[in-house]
């Protein structure tokens, strides 16, 4: 859902927009990984193959490691290369640094938000591969007579590796989901009169199917200096979020 009114051309807002865009195709169970989200992150921010690379940017580190500026740094070459993880835990080490970026806040969580979507996509994609390994475990009765059947030895393994990684997906997607939700808290509690920062935090929090933080950023949105229509269609979309925790 959007409120077209409550953004402007900055450029990490810009970025969320291409988060919550594939985040909508992948909680839709749409497409099946066409979409780069790193190349898209990498063009936005203009991280390409220029700057120092990653020996050179670790070596300043070591040398100088309470160095903010070595520490983006790093952060920049791992992201240029494509390693998110590496590039995620690099911004955060920087983040200790300089606490009150917000710039550099709101780039952490559009890559903690990136990271998310995709271990939910990788989620869906395992249960996919689940179900085909095994199409008979829906009609498998169950209690002692299931046990006694037993499963087809011919599926067993494939199941196996199917189960491990839909788990792991789950869990890369429940911890970046909360470190997403996280850094976007920081930046409200930066600025908590700021529109963008509170708007992002509920788009993310809403995206990332956590309610209770997605409605109650959306209220502190009203509180502020929003026209009618655009007021209109957050308390709308409260009022389907509570509706949907109700049941």
């Amino acid at each position: 859902m959007f409120f077209p009114r409550l953004r402007n051309q900055a450029k990490w807002a810009f970025v969320f927009l291409i988060i919550v865009f594939a985040g909508g195709f992948i909680f839709l169970g749409v497409g099946s990984g066409g979409l780069d989200l790193g190349q898209l992150m990498r063009d936005a921010f203009g991280n390409g193959s220029s700057g120092p690379s990653i020996s050179s940017a670790q070596k300043k580190v070591d040398e100088r490691p309470l160095n903010p500026l070595y520490r983006k740094q790093l952060a920049q070459a791992f992201e240029a290369k494509g390693r998110t993880d590496e590039a995620i835990a690099a911004w955060l080490q920087y983040g200790r640094l300089r606490p009150k970026d917000v710039v550099a806040l709101r780039h952490l969580g559009d890559l903690e938000f990136a990271k998310a979507n995709s271990a939910a996509q990788n989620a869906q994609l395992a249960q996919l591969r689940l179900s085909e390994a095994d199409p008979s475990a829906a009609f498998r009765p169950s209690g002692q007579l299931g046990q006694a059947l037993g499963q087809n030895p011919l599926t067993s393994a494939a199941s196996s590796q199917a189960t491990t990684a839909y788990q792991t997906a789950i869990s890369e997607y429940q911890t970046a989901a909360g470190q997403t939700i996280s850094t976007y808290q920081q930046i409200v509690k930066l600025q908590p009169k700021n529109q963008e920062a509170l708007f992002a935090l509920a788009q993310a929090a809403d995206n990332l199917q956590q309610s209770t933080v997605a409605i109650g950023a959306y209220k502190k949105l009203l509180e502020l200096d929003l026209d009618a229509t655009t007021k209109a269609q957050i308390r709308a979309r409260i009022k389907t979020l509570q509706a949907g925790a109700q049941g």
